[in-house]
């Protein structure tokens, strides 16, 4: 089938060098186009056959700017097809362009965001600072359903749909948050709790591997040495946790025997050079049983490196909710820990143990003994003489949270104006001044119950939990209702206000604070520049943490790491030191840096630096690294760690446990560094079957999809780019060899390759400066992710000319990364969305 023809052969000047040049784009299009997208064949899954002229049609115009992509980035045509002239080619460009540029005009600010609610992580946070409550432990939102991610992104309105399932959970939430809130009891006694060896346990010996080692001989200390997580746990039974939320003082006096030992390591598993480590964790028993096994309310306050065979105390300040107690283990201890006893007593304590030491059940040693296994036991221990608790710390009570709701000084539970507590509660939920008609509303729905025979406190949370379950208090962006519309009523400023919810969202994952909200109120952010000066205010604040948070696992799609866990056997160092998290901590403190220090964007792709502790500098190889604490670590030279593509976090989440795959890495790179992410694989495609005894490499099974003529076009672009990350592991660690199931090098690995546009590359360091050469690309697709996460939508036809403007603007002021935040921020694309 022809082309379809709406207009004649245009006519474009191209530029100053070019002359005025005659092009028909439907037929640039047939000659160039038609052969591989047209009626018999659909390369990429595109068909140009039947586009139109008509860019007032949002789909059509869609192709077209398909088509300009492609042209620009020059994969079309493909280098074995005839080319367009030069000027032709731009002259098509240049229609494409100027067409595009018509329709972004006439359709700016039609497809602004209509609805968009609270994620999990921006509720959690709003409520945390409008009701001034601690959520350390607290989670309103636990029992939330999980929030639908959309191309990586969990807050845009297009799949944070509203439940009725969720509007329970929501109501939930609001009562047990202004439960946490709310605290008319009188102010409580301070403790101080000191637990002794007697206190944590009574057994003197064991004559036998069990899955836990706890040990009281004399009632001078506690010796722990298993490292089991679902074990035993130090925990004192007679305390039955804090009298009152706060901050409490834990003190932990204790020494660290057994570094050096007589076994083999390889047996114990423990890294000789590590001191020993003890973890404080605080729980809540009511959850699940503090002292064994793990617990869903655990939540770790610190981990200890020991000082060997010299007793210290060691103090740690940690915020505990009301009825939580403290526990102890021994983090980096041997595990599992009665296999490895078991191994030892096989290799050294046979003269110590009695017949029935293999037994799984016996409470007693079959043969009376002077000398137990756990006398002779000469491995690593924590020897734990005392555990403190101090506190807690009160400052002021009534609590703060509760002082916000009722006002400063004492308070009883039946004397409080309810109008009062409206008026200054409702307007911080809604982050807008309340209507009278809204203040109306909720003081007689107050009333009413009142009416009803309901106590006056349990009125007010009522009243309250339907201010917290109202649509201005869960929803970011929300079209205005009736009483909105009337300029009457509505409240001064009423954009400008949602413009500071937005900004405060964008940067804070929270609510606007006091600041924002009174520069709002007096028509301060009218204009970028005082915008800017917010924005700024807002980035130097330790809360612009959440952006740093959450904005890496959006673009980088780091909220999956950890959905497909590395396989325990053949990477047992990623559980046993607990990787996970320290791969996410470098990758956002380098993101932090990046942007605090306003460095080039292309420090993303490529730099000499990253930020590391002890643990992620031995799994990269990198050596004078000392301590637990992150930090930053020039690069040795010719090292290819620099930059995101060499982060542990993405090469993990791009894994799937087992092995590594080009094609998930390689569509990783296209979609969130260059921007152009491939089109879906066709349907009748076979997938990989991977040969796991090592016969052949991925890059040779990779050949048979370029020899389907459906799949050559993608995997053409797709595979260089991940071949070059085949020198990392499912984990992150450099290798220079495939190794088979029983971890024995097979093939050498080869990460060249050659971009789709030809030029070549022999590793990961050289694909980095072809990357950079296409900084152009990835500044656009930084931006639009940027614009993206801002905005809480997904981008559309009119937010190209947005994003067109922050590019030229971010060019002329250098590049820098703080630079772009600013100029999406101040953006007319989003402070009028």
């Amino acid at each position: 089938m022809a082309a379809r023809r709406s207009a004649a052969t245009i006519l474009v000047f191209v530029s100053s060098s070019i002359p005025l040049h005659a092009i028909d784009p439907l037929d640039f299009l047939q000659t160039h186009c038609i052969s591989c997208h047209g009626d018999e064949k659909q390369k990429g899954d595109r068909r140009f056959d039947t586009l139109s002229l008509n860019f007032d049609d949002v789909d059509e115009a869609w192709s077209w700017e398909e088509i300009l992509d492609m042209l620009n980035l020059g994969d079309m045509p493909p280098e074995d097809e005839p080319q367009p002239a030069t000027s032709e080619r731009l002259a098509m460009v240049d229609w494409i362009t100027s067409e595009l540029e018509r329709v972004h005009a006439a359709r700016a600010g039609q497809d602004t965001t209509r609805l968009r609610r609270l994620n999990a992580f921006e509720y959690r946070n709003t409520v945390r600072d409008l009701l001034q409550i601690n959520v350390d432990s607290f989670d309103p939102t636990a029992s939330f359903p999980p929030d639908e991610e959309l191309d990586g992104f969990q807050n845009l309105g297009k799949s944070l749909v509203l439940s009725d399932h969720l509007l329970e959970k929501y109501l939930e939430a609001a009562s047990l948050s202004l439960d946490k809130a709310i605290n008319f009891d009188a102010k409580p006694a301070s403790i101080n709790e000191r637990f002794l060896p007697d206190d944590i346990t009574d057994r003197t010996f064991h004559f036998r591997p069990q899955i836990w080692f706890e040990v009281n001989v004399n009632g001078e200390y506690v010796d722990i040495g298993h490292g089991d997580r679902e074990s035993q746990r130090y925990h004192a039974d007679r305390f039955k946790g804090v009298p009152a939320d706060g901050y409490y003082t834990i003190r932990i006096d204790a020494t660290a025997i057994g570094r050096a030992h007589p076994y083999d390591p390889e047996i114990l598993g423990m890294d000789p050079s590590e001191p020993l480590k003890a973890e404080l964790i605080v729980t809540d028993p009511s959850v699940g049983t503090p002292d064994r096994r793990t617990n869903a309310s655990d939540r770790s306050i610190a981990i200890l490196p020991i000082a060997d065979n010299d007793r210290k105390t060691y103090e740690v300040r940690a915020w505990m909710d009301k009825g939580f107690v403290p526990i102890l283990v021994f983090a980096n201890g041997p595990r599992p820990f009665k296999r490895t006893l078991t191994r030892l007593t096989e290799k050294h304590h046979l003269d110590v143990v009695p017949s029935n030491w293999r037994s799984g059940t016996d409470t007693q040693p079959d043969e009376n003994q002077e000398i137990y296994l756990s006398d002779v036991y000469a491995g690593p221990r924590l020897r734990i003489y005392s555990m403190e608790i101090e506190g807690p710390e009160i400052d002021q009570w009534p609590p703060q949270s509760h002082q916000a709701l009722f006002g400063p000084g004492p308070s009883r539970p039946n004397q409080f104006d309810p109008a009062a507590i409206v008026g200054r509660f409702a307007p911080r939920a809604f982050r807008r001044p309340l209507l009278p008609a809204e203040r109306d509303r909720y003081v007689k729905f107050y009333d009413r119950l009142r009416d009803a025979g309901t106590r006056p406190l349990i009125a007010l949370k009522a009243t309250l939990s339907a201010i917290l379950t109202s649509p201005h208090f869960l929803y970011v962006e929300r079209p205005r209702n009736d009483d909105e519309a009337d300029i009457a009523a509505a409240p001064k400023h009423h954009e400008q206000y949602a413009l500071a919810s937005r900004l405060s969202y964008f940067l804070w994952s929270s609510m606007p604070d006091e600041t924002l909200l009174e520069a709002a109120n007096r028509g301060e952010l009218a204009t970028a520049e005082q915008v800017l000066v917010q924005t700024r205010r807002m980035l130097r604040d330790p809360k612009s943490r959440a952006f740093a948070e959450q904005f890496t696992d959006s673009w980088l799609r780091l909220n999956a790491l950890g959905s497909m866990p590395p396989d325990e056997g053949k990477f047992k160092i990623y559980h046993d030191r607990k990787l996970q998290p320290l791969m996410k901590e470098e990758t956002r403190q380098f993101f932090q840096h990046i942007l605090k220090n306003n460095r080039s964007i292309d420090e993303f792709i490529d730099s000499d630096y990253t930020f590391l502790n002890r643990y992620l500098a031995d799994h990269y190889g990198i050596r004078n690294v000392t301590g637990d604490a992150f930090q930053k670590v020039q690069l040795p030279t010719k090292s290819h760690r620099g930059g995101l593509l060499s982060h542990a976090s993405i090469l993990t989440t791009t894994s799937n446990g087992v092995e590594t795959s080009p094609v998930v890495r390689g569509i990783w790179i296209l979609e969130n560094i260059l921007g152009t992410p491939p089109s879906p694989p066709p349907p009748d495609v076979e997938p990989l079957e991977p040969d796991i005894r090592g016969a052949t490499t991925i890059r040779e099974q990779l050949v048979k999809h370029r020899h389907v003529e459906t799949c050559a076009a993608c995997h053409r672009k797709i595979d260089p780019l991940g071949f070059a990350l085949e020198s990392y592991d499912p984990i992150g660690r450099q290798r220079s060899f495939y190794r088979d199931d029983r971890g024995k090098p097979t093939r050498k690995i080869d990460a060249s390759g050659q971009l789709a546009s030809g030029e070549p590359f022999n590793d990961l360091s050289e694909l980095k400066t072809l990357l950079l050469g296409r900084k152009d690309l990835f500044a656009k697709c930084l931006t639009e992710k940027l614009l993206t996460y801002a905005l809480g939508r997904e981008l559309n036809f009119g937010d190209r000319a947005t994003v067109q403007e922050i590019l030229d603007r971010h060019e002329q002021r250098g590049g820098g990364f703080r630079d772009l935040v600013e100029l999406v921020a101040t953006s007319e694309g989003f402070r009028e969305n």
